[in-house]
């Protein structure tokens, strides 16, 4: 008699052997189910923290010439916001590039999704940003959701700028002129070398390249020789700003001082304006950020924005002893000095970043 005990059926090693193959299979499927069942809060957080770092952790691209300069026509050119002054100055935000970032020229959320969030995935989001001590919050999207992701960054914004000259230093400095002479001349000194190497944290760096040059002047007190029938005052015109530079080269370290462009379409008094211009007793001056490009200076570059001022008013020779003019005592410097220039300073704010 045969002992056919511990023995197995052919058909059931068959059925156990396919049993276990299918088993394998499927077990190797089972991660690739649940990938779609992932927490969409996590995800969302993780998209929102990785949009708050490019966006103060990057100055964004292009960098030179910076992309919140280009020109609405050039927009197309920019490939990534960022808004950090550089790469060296995380969490320091430019206010040009908050000024560029929530301009309403941008298309939301299309120009946006593109540029910051990146992704296949059509993300929709809120970005806000509100400097410390302001009721005013910028924003660009839509209110989010009961459920959404979100990020909170403490940043500081690097502020602009500027020179003031009042009567005061215009006695001091003597930008007057002691005679009546049909037109004066205010020279604006913008020493490369000294504004990019005396300073050398962009944080507060004067960069005339990325910033805002600004000079206001007041208590120039122009006069004007009544004649009949002219009875009123009549404004001194602001007709032209020379743009001029040297560079110095190794056989000639003085060189002189070329006047090759003009600046036709200043901004005076906050405004895009024409020349010739009126001025009375004040004027605000603005060198827009992008105006200067490396083409028209670089690094060891003297340039001088040079004012002219006419005084011939159909014909009449105003009565001008102490207009401004910088002739005689050679041309105000836009420099790190605290008496004349208010310098960049640093505010606090807090950028949020909601996405769904």
């Amino acid at each position: 008699m045969t002992d056919n005990a511990g023995t197995l059926s052919i058909d059931f090693l068959a059925g156990f052997t396919i049993f276990l193959i299918a088993f394998i299979y499927v077990a190797t499927l089972i991660p690739g189910l649940f990938i779609g069942l992932q927490s969409r809060t996590i995800d969302y957080d993780a998209v929102a923290y990785r949009t708050g770092v490019i966006l103060v952790e990057d100055p964004g691209m292009p960098y030179n010439p910076s992309w919140e300069n280009l020109d609405d026509y050039h927009k197309g050119e920019v490939l990534r916001f960022g808004l950090a002054v550089s790469k060296d100055t995380p969490n320091i935000l430019s206010s040009q590039k908050v000024d560029r970032f929530f301009c309403t020229t941008w298309t939301y959320p299309d120009d946006y999704r593109s540029r910051v969030i990146f992704g296949n995935y059509p993300y929709m989001f809120n970005i806000s940003f509100q400097p410390a001590g302001s009721n005013l919050t910028r924003s660009i999207g839509d209110d989010p959701p009961d459920e959404y992701g979100y990020i909170r960054r403490v940043v500081k914004i690097k502020g602009i700028s500027n020179a003031s000259i009042d009567d005061s230093t215009i006695q001091t400095y003597k930008f007057n002129s002691s005679d009546n002479v049909t037109t004066d001349v205010f020279s604006i000194h913008l020493n490369f070398t000294n504004l990019l190497e005396d300073e050398p944290n962009p944080a507060y760096q004067i960069n005339p390249y990325n910033d805002q040059i600004m000079v206001n002047v007041s208590g120039m007190n122009a006069k004007v020789i009544p004649i009949p029938p002219i009875t009123a005052p009549l404004p001194t015109n602001l007709t032209a700003i020379q743009i001029c530079r040297s560079k110095p080269i190794s056989t000639n370290l003085h060189p002189p001082v070329v006047c090759f462009a003009n600046f036709t379409s200043p901004i005076v008094d906050n405004n895009q304006v024409d020349l010739p211009y009126p001025i009375e007793n004040n004027l605000s001056l603005i060198i827009p950020p992008g105006f200067i490009t490396t083409d028209l200076a670089d690094a060891n570059t003297q340039l001088y924005f040079n004012l002219t001022f006419d005084h011939y008013n159909a014909g009449i020779l105003s009565e001008e002893k102490g207009y401004l003019n910088s002739t005689g005592s050679g041309p105000f410097e836009y420099n790190y000095d605290p008496k004349n220039i208010t310098l960049p300073k640093l505010q606090d704010g807090v950028l949020e970043v909601s996405v769904w």
